[in-house]
């Protein structure tokens, strides 16, 4: 494969990146982009673009949270060539100029995407589908063709979700395997499938063209060796570490809120569930207070369990 342009000089890289910065985008999203320009050929087709069957790889291998990030990416830089298709990204593909001649009609830069799956709730399975009200079409009357492929891929798993049958042999192992291999209570493994579906299939089938023409029988074996492939892996494991990260901040979270519980006193916190209260100290942790102890009387203050006083507390 041979580039179109196999010089750029450093006033027009300067330029480039230049414009990138007024528009807001990020110095570790300009390396990606620039690697975007320079040529990932092992991501491009016969004809030197990036298809949309290789997005998501291409997210992953840029660490782009998911496809959708990637191609908001692109459309903001206004520095590719951008191929309309009627799927959830808007785009059939995108080209470097540095590698394809800019095509007369390319009109990239000023294109806006289109509407991009606005995230499900995930509280439990069930809420794996979510019809959505879209007031513009609706008033329209008029429902795009990438709409259309997305709410089929919604619809898709929820009739998976709704049949015992296929969410047995579908979705109960993935559940299973998220909760063995993690060792997560059976609520997280469940949160864990929610993503899988709402942020990662779901997009993935709602951008192939033949989806629209498969049957639901034919989705389902597409589906089960999607699971099985290398980028059906690698969904599972985006999905395993977003569910790891969410857990975490969960938890800082709650740990937060609990911390800024203070009835008693600014120096010592109280659980609102349980009633107890507990100070952090830098050796021993969380350390509990008894309920008829006074007031922890500063921010040095340990408690001495043999004396039952509070002892010194001068920083």
């Amino acid at each position: 494969m041979k580039a179109h342009k196999t010089t750029l000089s450093v006033r027009e890289l300067q330029k480039t990146i230049g414009q990138w910065k007024s528009r807001k985008i990020t110095d570790s999203t300009i390396a990606k982009l620039l690697e975007l320009m320079l040529g990932m050929t092992a991501y491009m087709n016969e004809d030197a673009v990036y298809p949309v069957e290789n997005f998501y790889d291409i997210s992953k291998a840029l660490k782009f949270k998911n496809a959708r990030y990637l191609v908001e990416a692109v459309r903001l830089s206004g520095a590719f060539g951008i191929v309309p298709g009627d799927n959830v990204y808007g785009m059939s593909s995108f080209y470097s100029y540095l590698w394809k001649e800019k095509e007369k009609t390319d009109d990239s830069a000023e294109t806006l995407p289109v509407t991009l799956p606005v995230k499900l709730p995930q509280g439990d399975i069930y809420n794996i589908y979510t019809i959505q009200d879209n007031k513009n079409n609706t008033s329209s009357g008029r429902i795009s063709s990438a709409e259309k492929s997305l709410e089929a891929a919604r619809n898709f798993f929820h009739l998976i979700n709704k049949n015992p049958m296929d969410k047995m042999q579908i979705f109960t192992p993935l559940i299973d395997g998220f909760q063995q291999k993690e060792g997560l209570a059976r609520e997280d493994a469940c949160a864990n499938l929610v993503y899988l579906v709402n942020e990662l299939l779901v997009p993935y089938f709602a951008s192939q063209e033949r989806f629209m023409k498969s049957t639901h029988v034919g989705r389902l074996c597409w589906l089960s060796n999607l699971l099985k492939s290398a980028g059906g892996l690698r969904m599972l494991k985006d999905a395993t570490d977003a569910g790891r990260r969410q857990r975490v901040q969960n938890l800082a979270d709650m740990r937060s809120e609990q911390r800024n519980n203070h009835p008693l006193c600014e120096f010592e916190w109280t659980d609102k569930e349980s009633g107890l209260r507990f100070y952090d100290d830098p050796l021993e942790g969380m350390v509990n207070i008894p309920d008829n102890a006074p007031p922890r009387p500063g921010a040095g203050a340990e408690w001495n369990v043999l004396s039952g006083k509070w002892g010194s507390y001068e920083l």
